[in-house]
């Protein structure tokens, strides 16, 4: 199935990359305090499964730990095709300004200023302007960018690799 990319598309992406993120912070703090544990004290086993058998400390850290490995898998799957699709989008657009906000604010997930920045920070009148005059300009820039996105990337395509190269004889 063919979807062109819209603004819907690129936010569930970012959001989906965010908590394929955040899981990884979580899987590193489990394992942090995987490695803090010295070793099972069955006196002190409070933590119980959800059948309500009881079950150490290690135990709970452990099935957290394949709980969000099979979630990353999940994403994994997901994340990383999609994300050469939209850039393969991306690379259709013609104007580099377009390309460029698309590219660090959906893909890189800059935020806004640090976008004008590395537009207009060397513009003499920066400092007074950031928040008016160049703000406009990069978010009208992304609107059209967004709309020009939609459309190049309503248009079926063949990636050059995969193109026949046909010789004369």
């Amino acid at each position: 199935m063919y979807e062109p990319i819209t603004i819907e598309r690129l936010d569930n992406y970012s959001e989906i990359e965010k908590e394929y993120n955040y899981l990884l912070n979580q899987k590193s703090n489990i394992i942090q305090r995987i490695n803090t544990l010295r070793g099972i004290d069955y006196s002190k086993i409070k933590v119980t499964s959800g059948n309500g058998s009881k079950i150490s400390e290690e135990e709970h850290y452990v099935m957290k730990l394949q709980k969000i490995n099979a979630k990353l898998a999940e994403y994994e799957s997901w994340l990383k095709p999609e994300k050469e699709i939209i850039k393969t989008q991306i690379a259709r657009i013609k104007k580099w300004n377009y390309r460029k906000i698309l590219v660090l604010r959906y893909i890189e997930r800059w935020k806004w200023s640090e976008i004008i920045d590395e537009f207009f920070s060397f513009e003499a009148d920066f400092e007074e302007e950031k928040n008016n005059k160049y703000k406009d300009k990069i978010l009208y820039w992304n609107r059209q960018a967004l709309s020009e996105l939609e459309k190049v990337s309503a248009k079926p395509y063949v990636k050059a690799s995969k193109q026949l190269i046909l010789k004369e004889i």
